[in-house]
C-alpha cells in the first residue's frame, strides 16, 4: 500500500468516526428532549412555511411508521440524517470501487 493510499484509508476513517459520531450525539440529545419541557416549539401561524412544515411533520411517515421519538420532527431530522449516511455511504463505496487505487485525496 502506498503513502497515498494509506493516508486516503486514514482520511476516510477519521471522516466516518466524525460522521457517525455526530450522528449518535444528535440522537442522544433527542432522546434526552423527547417527551419533556424542553421540546421545540413549532410556530402554527398561518404563513406558507410554517403550513408546509406541518403537513410534512403530520405525514403518517413520521406519526406513524418512523416512531422511535414521540415528537415529529425529531422523527423526521433522523430520518433525514440517516438518509445523508447512507447516501455519503454508496458515494464512498462507489468511488473506491471504480476508482481504487488510482485515486488520491
Amino acid at each position: 500500500m502506498s503513502g497515498t493510499e494509506k493516508t486516503h484509508h486514514i482520511n476516510l476513517a477519521k471522516h466516518w468516526m466524525i460522521t457517525i459520531g455526530i450522528f449518535l450525539i444528535v440522537q442522544l440529545l433527542f432522546i434526552a428532549v423527547d417527551g419533556t419541557f424542553l421540546e421545540p416549539n413549532i410556530n402554527d401561524s398561518d404563513h406558507l412555511f410554517a403550513r408546509i412544515g406541518r403537513s410534512i411533520l403530520d405525514a403518517k411517515l413520521f406519526t406513524e411508521w418512523i416512531t422511535p421519538y414521540s415528537y415529529p420532527f425529531f422523527n423526521m431530522a433522523m430520518t433525514i440524517h440517516a438518509i445523508a449516511i447512507l447516501i455519503q455511504a454508496v458515494q464512498d463505496m462507489m468511488s473506491s470501487m471504480f476508482f481504487g487505487k488510482n485515486r488520491t485525496r
